[in-house]
């Protein structure tokens, strides 16, 4: 498909994408939009339909789909809103879709996000095919080496709360002409929310737990990228709504700063004023995904940032914690997977002391769990090598040492 839309974009540079509806209720499109779907599982929408439920009847069901769309009968269903935590004492709030239209939304991201794809800038990371964070910190300590220190560090308030509805479809039309495609992609935008209980209007916003925001919010925020990138002397690095921009001088960030509020008040976002800073890396770290990057001697060192350390603290201690009525078999378990993720993602950082020193205080909580549970007569301490071999604690050191595992 993606050859197809390749070959079209080379043949006519200026014309849309038309006839997009089929190949998005396409059955193999639809199949593919259900592995996805089934292998992302996530929790039932306000239908109570789950992952399970669906599978028993996939065929039929994707048929059902297949048809509402294709003879105009579709209708997206509300979200239901749930909240997670968000750093200290704050929620943010996801909307999930049911498991029918989160297989929809993925069939259409298919189609359409090869369309965008080849339009996209190379500033942009997050939520794309072979694009990452690690990419992105990357990007920012070359930029940082070749002169660019002075670091405008912003945040837009709200952003997903903040998406205008018809501005973000203005963006998608000017690729995609196919009236059926945006009627579906506008019906999700206006689906509505269930709040405990009670329905609320969707006006303005994309949700985030939408399998299909975040290539929105790139499109919309696609419009800044071409902005930005046409200011001189400076650079974007952006990761979804998180960004960095990167100057030479005290003087283009500060015009520059000024320019992105006009660029933003355009797309009828903000700046979240006390959270975007402007900062020179060799006298402030600053953050970003969760790195804090800052310089010195010359050199730019990337570390996982205060916030990111204690959340992986706090995970640690809930998986260590002695009362919790499971085997030290399965303890190490669960406590492998909190260590191998936030370690594989953290990795590429400046992290061998610090990984050093995590170790040494997860065995530590390791050991004082399984010691809880010996019997009363033993008292011989376990080592680090009877909780390597015989337990299999994993190590966040050996993550930096892949020949060693």
């Amino acid at each position: 498909m993606f050859e197809y839309l390749r070959k079209f974009r080379e043949h006519f540079p200026g014309r849309k994408f038309f006839q997009l509806i089929d190949k998005v209720y396409d059955m193999d499109n639809l199949k593919d939009a259900w592995k996805k779907a089934k292998s992302n599982k996530g929790c039932a929408g306000i239908d109570k339909q789950t992952i399970n439920d669906f599978a028993k009847q996939s065929e039929q069901h994707l048929r059902e789909i297949q048809r509402a769309v294709k003879n105009g009968m579709y209708k997206a269903t509300p979200v239901l809103r749930k909240f997670i935590p968000k750093g200290e004492n704050q929620l943010r709030a996801l909307g999930i879709p049911p498991v029918k239209d989160r297989i929809l939304q993925q069939a259409t991201k298919n189609v359409i996000e090869q369309i965008f794809e080849m339009k996209f800038l190379d500033c942009s990371y997050g939520y794309r095919p072979n694009k990452s964070a690690h990419q992105a910190v990357k990007q920012i300590k070359k930029y940082v080496q070749q002169g660019f220190t002075w670091v405008i560090d912003a945040d837009v308030k709200k952003f997903f709360d903040s998406v205008d509805h018809k501005l973000l479809m203005s963006f998608v039309a000017k690729e995609i002409s196919d009236g059926k495609v945006l009627k579906l992609i506008e019906s999700w935008l206006k689906a509505g929310v269930m709040n405990e209980g009670e329905m609320e209007e969707t006006t303005v916003g994309t949700p985030q737990g939408g399998v299909i925001s975040p290539l929105l919010a790139n499109i919309y925020l696609h419009e800044m990228d071409i902005q930005i990138a046409n200011i001189k002397s400076v650079r974007l690095v952006r990761y979804a709504d998180d960004f960095v921009i990167l100057c030479k001088t005290e003087g283009d960030a500060e015009r520059t700063m000024k320019q992105v509020k006009e660029i933003l008040t355009g797309l009828k976002l903000r700046l979240n004023k006390t959270k975007t800073k402007i900062v020179n890396v060799h006298w402030n770290s600053f953050e970003f995904l969760g790195f804090k990057l800052e310089g010195a001697f010359g050199k730019v060192f990337v570390t996982p940032g205060k916030k990111a350390i204690k959340r992986f603290k706090e995970s640690i201690r809930r998986a260590t914690w002695r009362k919790q009525p499971v085997k030290p078999e399965n303890m190490i378990g669960r406590l492998n997977s909190v260590i191998r993720g936030w370690g594989n993602y953290f990795k590429i950082g400046n992290v061998k002391e610090l990984f050093g020193i995590l170790d040494g205080w997860i065995r530590t909580r390791a050991r004082t769990f399984i010691e809880k549970r010996k019997s009363k007569f033993a008292r011989m301490r376990i080592s680090n090598y009877v909780l390597k071999t015989e337990y299999h604690l994993t190590s966040l050191m050996t993550l930096l040492k892949p020949h060693s595992l």
